[in-house]
């Protein structure tokens, strides 16, 4: 249950995080001008930072639920946790995240401008050239690239194909063992909803994650100074932003939907539950959901 809440904050803190950011993209533009030097340092150091670290934090933290019931479901006598105990895995993950994408708290600074005749001060975000097109810089997106979001993406879809498989070869066994037992014969759709249930919240948000990540992979990789000044990149650009945004939006809405699991945990965070679990739907793998905020970014 720590994974679950842990995963859910994330993606809810890499939402709010995004607030700022579009507010800035809207209002301020790229290099921005503010009146209060801490905002300009937020935008400037924190911006970047705490918004993909949130979201490489639910990338890693859906990865590690996804093995979890991985091995829980197609490896049942070996079922024990990855990371130890789920305490463990919330300290460890976020951590490590935050580890490898510290490097982007130093990508821009703050300057210092003076405004004539009225010599109004006013503060800008200034990206470090030397810095974004160092040779060393681009290995190490690429890098990040492929460990929250290609690797991810791989591991994710093999996972839940096999869960999907695995699990549909045991309702099926069921479904054989309980029509034996029966005098008509018939089915009893009830029995085997959750079956269906967790072809369509695996499907739906596998699929999902699939149109939703692609583009911002490709964003990520060949963002630069020289492709922004082109108009239909900066169109490619929102378009990539829109579809990351909605990614983890509908993806909440489809796994309130179709898992107990998330929902019981939702209504006890929120205290509505009243210990009372809600009534049967299906205990499936977290929802395929990953995205990154790039910077700088328009719209």
């Amino acid at each position: 249950m720590c994974n679950v809440q842990s995963y859910s904050a994330a993606a809810l803190l890499a939402i709010l995080f995004a607030l700022p950011f579009a507010w800035r993209v809207l209002v301020h533009r790229e290099q921005g001008h503010w009146e209060q030097p801490l905002s300009a340092f937020y935008f400037a150091h924190l911006e970047l930072f705490l918004g993909n670290g949130c979201l490489g934090v639910g990338v890693l933290m859906l990865l590690a639920l996804t093995l979890e019931r991985y091995v829980s479901v197609c490896h049942p006598g070996h079922a024990r946790p990855i990371l130890g105990s789920p305490r463990r895995a919330v300290v460890l993950i976020p951590i490590v995240t935050f580890i490898l994408y510290f490097p982007a708290a130093f990508r821009s600074k703050v300057t210092m401008c003076r405004l004539l005749p009225d010599s109004v001060i006013i503060y800008q975000r200034q990206e470090l050239t030397s810095l974004v097109e160092h040779p060393l810089y681009s290995i190490y997106k690429v890098l990040l690239e492929f460990i929250f979001k290609v690797i991810p993406i791989i591991l994710l879809a093999a996972l839940n194909l096999r869960i999907l498989i695995v699990y549909r070869r045991s309702c099926e066994k069921r479904r054989r063992m309980t029509l034996s037992r029966t005098a008509s014969g018939e089915e009893d759709p009830r029995k085997f909803a959750e079956e269906r249930r967790l072809v369509l919240l695996l499907g739906s948000t596998s699929i999902l994650f699939l149109v939703c990540i692609t583009p911002m992979v490709i964003l990520n990789v060949t963002l630069s100074q020289n492709n922004l000044t082109k108009y239909p990149y900066q169109v490619f650009r929102a378009i990539a932003n829109l579809l990351e945004i909605t990614n983890y939006s509908i993806t909440f809405y489809i796994y309130c939907l179709f898992s107990e699991d998330f929902r019981n945990t939702l209504l006890r965070t929120l205290r509505l539950s009243g210990g009372t679990p809600a009534r049967g739907i299906v205990k499936p793998p977290p929802p395929t959901a990953t995205t990154t905020i790039t910077h700088p970014r328009s719209v």
